[in-house]
């Protein structure tokens, strides 16, 4: 008993010095450390766009501009095309994000609510994972000549089943933890009043898991909003994305940096929007598959 005092003694001298150490000052420091990394690259894209050519080719760089300009915005509003292609990245990222969450959100609940051992869930959940992870490049070429054999090069659809394919996996996995947590005796109470599999997932699970579903919606929502390796192998001209403007700035006489950033900056806006709006649900949804049961 003494000695297990001796050791309770020592643990909170411990954790009372650790206290000390790593108390409300740092942890003040330490945040705005942080939050400084978070928002100096979105402060440099900001300032970029606003910046004339000058000043944004300046060596050493200029943290603050001192002339404010809108010529790259106005050089980016009038580029022939950007209309389209913008919402060529919308229609690709809301179409692929639909089709994301509603097959895989069923495909989920079936997984975690049908005929399966442990193991056996557990297994789809690796492999869906390794799915997500594995590197893209390794397949453009059969892909592409896929599409070509499919006539579907340079087509909205082409993208629209590629970011499928890559975010249906992630939104399996994540919705997977989402519905383990709705607890069975929900599902068992509407299944005694006459429903069936099909009115228990849409009536009673689907509202329930509302939070994950945005959560994993806003996920495969950025990952196909910034999508670029397929959208530049796929595509050449009709069905160019935002990513791929971009990516046009950087030619062989240089980088336009100006007219880059305002671009980004453009493409920023709709997943900021998103994000505010959806926030609350967003970051409920996150905390709801940190606690798995």
């Amino acid at each position: 008993m003494a000695r297990k005092r001796r050791m309770d003694v020592n643990d909170s001298m411990v954790h009372e010095i650790l206290g000390n150490v790593w108390g409300r000052p740092f942890r003040i420091v330490f945040t705005a450390v942080l939050m400084l990394l978070v928002l100096f690259p979105l402060y440099w894209l900001f300032s970029s766009a606003f910046k004339i050519r000058a000043e944004y080719l300046a060596n050493p760089p200029l943290l603050i501009p001192h002339v404010f300009t809108m010529e790259n915005i106005k050089t980016v509003l009038s580029m022939n095309g950007l209309g389209r292609q913008f919402m060529n990245s919308m229609i690709v990222s809301l179409s692929s994000t639909a089709i994301s969450l509603l097959f895989g959100s069923m495909a989920a609940y079936s997984l975690v609510r049908g005929k399966f051992s442990k193991l056996i869930r557990q297994i789809f959940g690796l492999w869906f994972m390794i799915q997500k992870m594995y590197p893209a490049i390794a397949t453009a070429i059969p892909i592409y000549l896929v599409m070509r054999k499919l006539q579907l090069i340079d087509t909205l659809p082409a993208l629209i089943i590629m970011n499928t394919s890559f975010n249906l996996p992630l939104v399996i996995w994540l919705m997977m933890g989402f519905f383990a947590q709705v607890p069975i005796e929900m599902e068992e109470s509407a299944r005694i009043d006459g429903c069936h599999f099909l009115s228990r997932f849409f009536y009673v699970v689907f509202p329930v898991t509302k939070s994950g579903i945005v959560a994993a919606g806003i996920l495969a929502f950025v990952g196909a909003w910034n999508e670029f390796l397929f959208a530049v192998i796929l595509s050449i001209n009709k069905s160019k994305t935002l990513p791929v403007v971009i990516a046009g700035f950087i030619t062989d006489k240089g980088l336009d940096w100006g007219p880059m950033a305002a671009t980004s900056l453009i493409s920023l806006l709709p997943v900021l929007v998103l994000v505010y709006l959806c926030q609350k649900q967003f970051v409920e949804g996150l905390a709801m598959g940190a606690v798995k049961g």
